[in-house]
């Protein structure tokens, strides 16, 4: 899916948005299956899901959350069901992409700035995996995840540092140390959010978020880390702290 991601980030506009929006239906309709919500209703609120995100691309965020919010309250109150889970699921999942969708935008370095984001989640999944399967050692959350280890955290802790550097060498002047440090700080922020859909996964009993990706589970499932990600740097930026990309 990289090559596709790859494209869509160059981009940007309306493609970008559309890819994310996608995105965020389908891991809406997957966490909703989590909790037993199937068939017309799930697709529907899923479709909402999207919708807020695709909107982020010509308005300004906080358009687009009062649209998703507001639709999604409307529409949810014929559907009890539609538990305090589903909600937080639906919130967590339309503001961190739709902050993704707004981190693109960012003039000058929007997309320097995902694809940051991007190498850095990555990288922390790839060498979290291999590294904790090579050396493994004490569990890091049995009861939520029994294959993670810490020395899997500290393998993609590495590896961020190492990927946010290479990204930052791309940018004249950039601080390519402690960038290279923001990326591992981004490193235990992905394994987080990846932890959280873990526990939630956990609470249902459930493995996978779907089988929508062969031998992968579903989207959820590959992009958790993604979700936490792009909520810390949206808050990073908004805070004043910049994107990792222009520390001095």
């Amino acid at each position: 899916m990289l090559p596709v991601a790859g494209v869509a980030i160059w981009l940007g506009g309306w493609v970008f948005a559309a890819l994310v929006a996608v995105a965020a239906g389908l891991m809406y309709w997957e966490w909703q299956g989590l909790g037993g919500e199937k068939g017309g209703t799930a697709a529907g609120f899923a479709v909402l899901c999207g919708l807020g995100v695709l909107l982020s691309a010509g308005s300004q965020p906080g358009t687009s959350i009062v649209f998703g919010v507001s639709v999604y309250l409307l529409v949810s109150l014929p559907y009890r069901r539609h538990s305090v889970f589903q909600a937080a699921g639906y919130l967590y999942v339309l503001l961190a992409c739709i902050a993704l969708v707004w981190l693109r935008k960012l003039p000058d370095t929007g997309t320097l700035t995902v694809v940051w984001l991007l190498a850095v989640v990555v990288v922390t999944d790839t060498a979290a995996y291999f590294t904790g399967r090579t050396l493994g050692g004490p569990k890091l959350a049995p009861r939520i995840s029994p294959k993670k280890t810490w020395s899997g955290l500290i393998g993609g802790i590495c590896g961020a540092a190492v990927a946010g550097g290479l990204v930052a060498a791309s940018v004249e002047g950039a601080n390519i140390l402690l960038i290279a440090c923001g990326g591992g700080v981004f490193a235990v922020i992905a394994q987080l959010g990846d932890l959280l859909i873990s526990k939630a996964k956990r609470s249902f009993n459930v493995k996978d978020s779907s089988n929508l990706i062969p031998g992968h589970g579903g989207v959820l499932d590959r992009l958790d880390g993604f979700l936490s990600a792009s909520l810390a740097m949206a808050a990073l930026v908004l805070l004043g702290g910049g994107s990792p990309l222009t520390w001095p």
